[in-house]
């Protein structure tokens, strides 16, 4: 019976081998009446599916991650467990919440494991009981834990859209019989048939009574219940706003990535989001995909008027992406002088871009986006000579704008770059390493600052163990996460504050409650939590902006003059 979850009729061979072997040999024992009038035949299987119950009970975990090749095993135990009757299913809650809590929830295991581990336990559950209180049971240590870790929202959303790694999500979200969000019902379905007063909810487990007592019957395939996964994911946070927020998040940085301005699949996607999110929560997604769409037309536009532009010694080489701010979420700003070979090519982009449009105008982000470069780099051969070869290199405007001063010297120190480009000093140096590590540049020391130039082929010979460099580029986002919480707290700080001033003093509950009323009709919907908004107060009281009274009252502070 251990580890044997594949096969089929298990349980039936154990109870075959009752009939043929103990009862015989009890009947033979305390003779026919007292096998009839002490009921042991419905003993001696009481104690057979009990001894099942005890070999699958040190198994359970393996069920759940062996799911859905384990489904016989999973069905014959819910058989099992319906003739033993309630005391063991109250038994089966603790060692399966048990095992949970021992082998999944712990730093060692990622999110993505936990929340399929989490799926595979919702549709075991189901199968095993319809009712679903072995469900609310076993799996809420799984929820709390799931709601504590900072990166739950994101795989989940992840695995809704990742057609190759999404799994069980991305089907999900594709099941024709799916209904948005605030109609999904948590634990019934009854679409199949329509209601009538003789409806009747599924037996609950404690009702069951066991083989002994003859009560023994199992509930039909037509009165289950098919739990919406994804309505259930979504209830571990009570709100699907911090979802589409962190929706809206990946989507900034998917379509700013995207370089030719394909959106297809984040379409097919938004379309679906929709029907389960939707279509208010999602406007703000569908004008950034439009911005994008937009985009690709009006680049064309302008890369045909320049070229057949007479005066135009060089293709058009400039491709932009257009954004309503509005709309999008706070992108990452650093502040970058170009290089006046590469800005003469984005103004040149601007002027055309203010006469199709008027009088609209463009607002670079200079730290975003992709450089495409021919640059000469010095690698060994396969002979092991240093050789020199023209390669292309992906890399950011940041990275372009260092290298296109070393077309005006070929030298340069750290302090010299990071005044021409008005970048810090450290982000120089983060900057130069990806060309060092390209063996375009290499590296001396001048006292206590850094001089770099250009590679020849004696230099490549002679630094050929240059030590690796770090460069932080893979590490960048489109969208700063920190900037636009950081806006959203400066929403929630006039409120506050707005509070406090006609209110006077106010606990940590009111101001929560309040937040979520008056919050939740603007542009940065409140979604806190009050250990979150706590954190923010104790923020706002350590900036001397507001005070916190023994009471557990927070006001505005007054400053003495």
């Amino acid at each position: 019976v251990a580890g044997n979850f594949e096969e089929e009729g298990v349980l039936d061979r154990v109870l075959q081998w009752k009939n043929a072997v103990l009862v015989p040999w009890t009947h033979s024992v305390v003779g026919p009446d007292a096998f009839l009038q002490s009921q042991w035949e419905a003993q001696l299987e009481y104690a057979a599916s009990e001894c099942f119950v005890h070999v699958r009970m040190k198994e359970l975990f393996d069920l759940v991650t062996e799911y859905p090749d384990s489904l016989p095993a999973v069905r014959e135990l819910s058989v099992a467990l319906d003739r033993t009757g309630r005391l063991w299913y109250q038994t089966l809650a603790h060692e399966w919440r048990n095992a949970l809590m021992a082998r999944l929830l712990h730093p060692g295991a990622e999110t993505s494991q936990i929340i399929e581990v989490y799926i595979n336990t919702i549709k075991v559950l189901r199968e095993m009981d319809p009712s679903g209180e072995l469900l609310q049971v076993v799996t809420q240590p799984v929820r709390d834990y799931l709601k504590g870790r900072s990166d739950t929202i994101r795989c989940i959303i992840t695995s809704l859209t990742d057609e190759e790694n999404g799994g069980d999500l991305y089907e999900e979200l594709r099941r024709q019989d799916a209904k948005p969000l605030e109609e999904a019902q948590l634990d019934e379905e009854d679409e199949e048939e329509p209601p009538t007063f003789d409806w009747e909810p599924p037996p609950s487990i404690l009702k069951r009574r066991g083989v002994i007592t003859g009560q023994v019957g199992r509930v039909t395939s037509s009165s289950r219940r098919a739990g919406d996964i994804l309505s259930m994911l979504v209830g571990i946070y009570g709100s699907k706003d911090l979802f589409v927020n962190e929706y809206r998040i990946m989507l900034a940085d998917k379509l700013l990535g995207n370089t030719d301005f394909n959106t297809d699949k984040e379409v097919h996607n938004l379309e679906l989001l929709k029907l389960r999110f939707g279509e208010a929560s999602m406007r703000q997604c569908e004008v950034m995909i439009k911005d994008i769409d937009d985009s690709k037309r009006i680049h064309t536009n302008i890369h045909s008027t320049l070229e057949s532009n007479p005066k135009q010694s060089e293709p058009p080489v400039v491709d932009a992406a257009i954004v309503s701010h509005i709309f999008w979420p706070a992108l990452t700003s650093i502040p970058i002088k170009n290089h006046p070979r590469i800005q003469s090519k984005l103004d040149q982009f601007s002027i055309e871009y203010a006469k199709l449009k008027n009088p609209r105008r463009l607002v670079w982000m200079k730290q975003l986006g992709t450089v495409e470069l021919e640059v000469e780099a010095y690698e060994e051969d396969d002979d092991g000579n240093i050789v020199s070869h023209v390669k292309e290199v992906s890399c950011t405007p940041a990275h372009a704008t260092l290298l296109a001063h070393f077309e005006d010297k070929g030298e340069w120190t750290s302090d010299e770059l990071a005044n021409s480009t008005e970048m810090p000093g450290d982000m120089v140096r983060k900057r130069m390493g990806f060309w060092v590590n390209q063996r375009v540049v290499e590296t001396t020391r001048s006292g206590e600052d850094t001089v770099y130039s250009l590679i020849s082929v004696s230099e490549a010979d002679a630094n050929n163990d240059q030590s690796f460099q770090h460069d932080d580029e893979d590490q960048e986002q489109a969208v700063s996460i920190g900037a636009h919480e950081e806006e959203e707290m400066k929403v929630y700080e006039s409120y506050i504050f707005g509070m406090l001033s006609n209110l006077g003093q106010l606990p940590l509950e009111r101001i929560h409650s309040m937040l979520k009323t008056f919050v939740a009709g603007s542009d940065h919907k409140y979604d806190k939590t009050p250990q979150q908004l706590a954190i923010f107060l104790q923020q706002l009281c350590k900036e001397e902006k507001l005070e916190f009274s023994p009471d557990g009252l927070y006001t505005i502070l007054k400053k003495r003059s």
